[in-house]
């Protein structure tokens, strides 16, 4: 293995012990809070320095939207823009634990990101916080000049259940109408919410991130017990992907989603979609935020190369 991906494993499984109860086991209020102590302090420090940081809101459906408008050094007055919904299975996660992989990809990209905090479950439980990703969507197609951005050169992307919503963002826009997007980024997505893959299989009851338990925990707090697994908007992979955007992905062999990134590269494709994927070995999940990681500067690298080209 990696060398690097080991000593990984090996603090995170120290954490882990004596951390107190799994994920699953816990209060999603309580979840949050531990997510946002750890990922904050591994994940973040260090990373590109933005000219200017600033929240802003977008207006939706139910109330405005809070987001995290990051703008790189160097950037022209009007620049591509960056939509980025972050990962933690549509329970946990925020701009905030995402902090430095989205300045990582703005500054990479050379491009605006509007990081957004979305609606959480189960609190909020599908659609809430897809409906949320459609309607900033929707508005950077109208007022992204409000904020620095070219509304005719917006990239979407996501990673984990980011890429999820990202993919079902897509869909939506294109049967209810919205702007069009240049390209779209998915890092290790949840695009079949299926325990039974052959990645899940395998990895599910040793991956130190992610496993079956917090997989299935995820999805019954997003879309209930009683959730339709099949539907598009819930997994992508179920949709019509005719006319979605060139698309890049990124998954690691150690990822219980590895099998959700090449099944639907592969459903990309037969749907006439250009896809590119890209598997790093021994790479866990959220390896591209983990910056202790060699092979996540290369994955923003690959990322950024495909966006800036479609830009």
């Amino acid at each position: 293995m990696n060398p690097q991906v080991a000593q990984l494993i090996e603090m995170l499984a120290a954490l882990q012990r004596d951390g107190g109860p799994p994920l699953w086991g816990m209060a999603p209020q309580d979840a949050r809070a531990s997510a946002d102590s750890m990922i904050g302090a591994l994940f973040n420090d260090g990373g590109p320095v933005m000219a200017e940081t600033r929240d802003i809101e977008i207006p939706g459906r139910r109330g405005p939207i809070a987001a995290r408008l990051s703008t790189p050094r160097g950037v022209d007055p009007e620049s591509p823009g960056l939509l980025y919904l972050h990962g933690g299975g549509w329970v946990i996660g925020s701009p905030a634990t995402h902090d430095r992989l989205t300045r990582e990809l703005a500054a990479a990209i050379g491009a605006r990101a509007v990081s957004l905090d979305y609606a959480l479950a189960p609190e909020h439980p599908y659609p809430a916080g897809l409906d949320d990703c459609v309607d900033a969507a929707r508005w950077l197609g109208k007022h992204a000049a409000e904020i620095g951005i070219d509304p005719a050169r917006l990239v979407i992307g996501g990673d984990s259940a980011g890429g999820n919503l990202a993919a079902a963002a897509l869909l939506r826009l294109k049967a209810e109408g919205g702007p069009a997007f240049r390209a779209a980024i998915y890092l290790y997505g949840a695009f079949l919410l299926s325990l039974s893959t052959p990645s899940m299989q395998a990895w599910g009851d040793r991956d130190v991130i992610l496993s079956i338990k917090v997989m299935e925990w995820f999805s019954r707090l997003y879309l209930g017990e009683a959730g339709d697994v099949t539907h598009p908007h819930a997994a992508p992979i179920h949709g019509d992907l005719r006319g979605l955007p060139p698309s890049v992905l990124v998954v690691g062999t150690l990822d219980p989603l590895l099998s959700d990134s090449e099944l639907f590269a592969a459903t990309l494709a037969e749907a006439g979609v250009s896809a590119e994927l890209h598997v790093f070995d021994d790479a866990p999940h959220a390896f591209a935020q983990i910056f202790m990681l060699d092979m996540a500067a290369e994955a923003i690298d690959r990322v950024a190369t495909f966006a800036r080209a479609r830009l």
